[in-house]
């Protein structure tokens, strides 16, 4: 994190489980975590290069972000029953999120013609999401992406799969979200700001439109 910030609570320290319950947390979280910024590090420059954008503009808006590494677990011996909503339909507030192929298919996302599609993620390839952060840099040409989590008639088979080799039915997710630093600046960039569409975003430090969007979804104060 920033040494300083005007957005301090969002830019709290690591949240780590007992080392006694949870040995190998740290050590694995911190493996990924770093794995998974520096992929995200190459993408921002690739991605900044395929918009007309210079290469280093979004990797800089990235440095010294509050990212969160969010491994989530949930139950389908308990919640696998067709059509139970894992995670509810959203969009990501950060800037990038990228993950990994989950041992269970559930992920559903709408593109911009509003069709929905299920998500099948190749072994060894990693999966990115755009986020609102990058919806404003590029005054809506990228719009956040729409998604959510739901037993699915894949997932069944999945978890009748995993039954017959008894095998955990654990559905794991290691998602990590890259935000940019609190006190940098959300506006559209360069060609990006003469788009009649950049006048809905409005210049905005990230730790601000971070905090607007949790009290939207009655996470944040005030």
């Amino acid at each position: 994190p920033p040494s300083e910030t005007n957005y301090p609570e969002l830019n709290s320290k690591q949240v780590i489980p007992d080392p006694s319950k949870f040995p190998e947390w740290e050590k694995n979280m911190n493996s990924w975590g770093n794995a998974m910024i520096n992929a995200l590090y190459t993408i921002s420059e690739m991605l900044a290069v395929g918009l007309g954008l210079p290469v280093q503009c979004l990797r800089m808006k990235i440095k010294n972000g509050p990212h969160l590494l969010a491994p989530t677990g949930s139950d389908l011996k308990k919640y696998g029953k067709l059509g139970t909503v894992l995670a509810g339909y959203h969009y990501d507030l950060n800037l990038l999120t990228i993950h990994g192929k989950s041992n269970f298919p559930a992920l559903e996302l709408w593109l911009k013609n509003d069709r929905k599609f299920m998500v099948s993620v190749p072994e060894g390839c990693l999966l990115i999401q755009a986020g609102k952060q990058l919806e404003y840099l590029t005054g809506g040409y990228i719009k956040a992406g729409f998604h959510e989590v739901v037993v699915s008639s894949k997932t069944v088979e999945a978890i009748n799969e995993k039954i017959k080799m008894e095998q955990s039915l654990w559905r794991v997710s290691s998602t990590f979200f890259s935000h940019a630093a609190s006190d940098q600046i959300l506006e559209p960039l360069g060609k990006y700001a003469l788009e009649p569409t950049a006048l809905q975003y409005e210049p905005i430090e990230a730790g601000e439109q971070v905090r607007n969007e949790l009290k939207e979804i009655a996470l944040g104060k005030g």
